[in-house]
């Protein structure tokens, strides 16, 4: 086949920059393992907020990370026999855990994902279909303080000019608001910069717009071998079939790790994996909602509300924990008023790509001149996936940098030696 740029993986981070790609007028092909859209990106709530970005680790978590070692019902858990294998990257994501590196990298993604609403909007008008909600969000808390709490960690993003309320809002002014909620939650406020998109529509409206545009797309087209000559790399070998390559984008979410690592590129960065189920409310919420007390997001489409929470590493699978999934099912019932059944339908697991400070990786590798990674995006997939991948086409296509990506440099991580487990031969 002709030389292309072959973008490795079909969920948003992958299928963005190759839309942007195309709108640079370069050949692309996508290739994907799966389906499209069938990691992280499938079954999420959607959430396009940027006026709540901030990475994973902040100052204090490490003390909650230890409890939740034996806490299987925490909203943050690390399966303990996975420990041994996690440990390197919990020593460095514990070095992140302070005050100074949360602000300098809640300022980077809040700055990234700027952008984010003019740019869905302009995909609407290029013709690229999928559901679009501009419902705003609502944070619920059970007490006062928790509520004050979690408003004030938002100051630095005002502070960046995104709109936040000045304080919060309670009793009878909080429940006018939103109606969903039981008389439990006692204070929350409103985010108005908060939109939300059905994630398996989105994925499948880009992939159907680049289909229009002529670009390829390969599904079950698992990668096995990335072929090199010098600093570049020249074949990208699947199982539909062998690649050449003018450029290649590393874009397969917690699976960008083994392919990196294959070309003795290290990537410190964990899969966490979050769940996700439906189910059907009496009173469907007005607006998406984060529930404080239980770290669990909620998001209403039509006559379903979905509803994802945790943050659970284990390694790489799909693996349902129903305990897991019961204690966010018992969370979530008791902030809103009774849904008209209590079964629970459409569950999910999808492992989101964690870096060890919880910022994204966008950028080239300094191995090979035409090897790019798009990954790490955590939580906020849907929120950064547009913005990054519009900011890496222009790198690719014009050889220029720009601004808006140094503070996702591969190079900030000093250098360690691969885990064991990526350096045995794939079988």
């Amino acid at each position: 086949m002709s030389s292309k740029t072959v973008v490795i993986g079909s969920g948003v981070a992958g299928l963005c920059t190759a839309y942007y790609l195309r709108r640079f007028d370069a050949d692309v092909i996508v290739v994907e393992s799966n389906r499209i859209g069938s990691g992280a990106s499938f079954a999420n709530g959607g959430w396009l907020c940027p006026a709540q970005a901030g990475p994973l680790p902040e100052a204090g978590l490490t003390l909650t990370g230890m409890r939740a070692l034996l806490a299987r019902d925490s909203a943050l858990y690390f399966k303990p026999s996975h420990m041994q294998a996690l440990a390197p990257w919990l020593v460095r994501f514990r070095s992140y855990c302070n005050e100074r590196d949360h602000q300098r990298g809640t300022a980077a993604i809040g700055q990234l994902g700027r952008g984010v609403f003019d740019l869905v909007e302009e995909m609407q008008r290029d013709g690229v279909e999928f559901e679009l909600h501009r419902q705003g969000m609502v944070y619920a808390a059970q007490r006062v303080e928790d509520g004050r709490r979690e408003l004030h960690k938002l100051a630095p993003m005002k502070q960046l000019g995104y709109d936040l309320p000045d304080d919060i809002i309670t009793g009878t002014e909080l429940h006018e608001l939103e109606p969903a909620l039981s008389p439990r939650i006692a204070a929350g406020f409103l985010v108005q910069e908060h939109w939300h998109v059905k994630a398996d529509t989105f994925t499948a409206g880009l992939a159907a717009a680049l289909r229009r545009s002529g670009v390829e797309i390969l599904e079950g087209a698992e990668v096995f071998e990335l072929e090199t000559a010098g600093r570049s790399v020249t074949r990208v070998r699947t199982a539909a079939g062998d690649l050449d390559a003018e450029n290649v984008v590393l874009a397969a979410g917690s699976w960008t790790t083994a392919l990196a690592a294959s070309l003795g590129i290290a990537i410190p960065m964990e899969p966490g994996k979050g769940y996700s189920f439906s189910v059907q409310p009496k009173v469907m919420p007005r607006h998406a909602v984060l529930l404080v007390d239980v770290h669990v997001g909620c998001t209403p489409f039509d006559d379903r509300l979905r509803i994802g929470g945790t943050m659970e590493f284990s390694g790489v699978n799909s693996r349902l924990d129903h305990r897991r999934i019961d204690n966010i099912v018992a969370g979530a019932q008791e902030s809103f008023v009774p849904w008209q059944t209590s079964a629970v339908a459409e569950l999910w697991a999808g492992m989101r790509p964690i870096t060890a400070d919880g910022l994204p990786v966008i950028d080239r590798t300094e191995e090979y001149e035409n090897l790019f990674i798009a990954t790490g995006y955590a939580m906020q997939g849907v929120t950064l996936a547009p913005p990054a991948g519009r900011a890496l086409a222009e790198m690719i296509t014009t050889g220029r940098r720009p601004d808006l990506l140094e503070p996702f440099r591969i190079g900030r991580f000093p250098r360690i030696p691969l885990p064991v487990r990526f350096l045995r031969p794939r079988q």
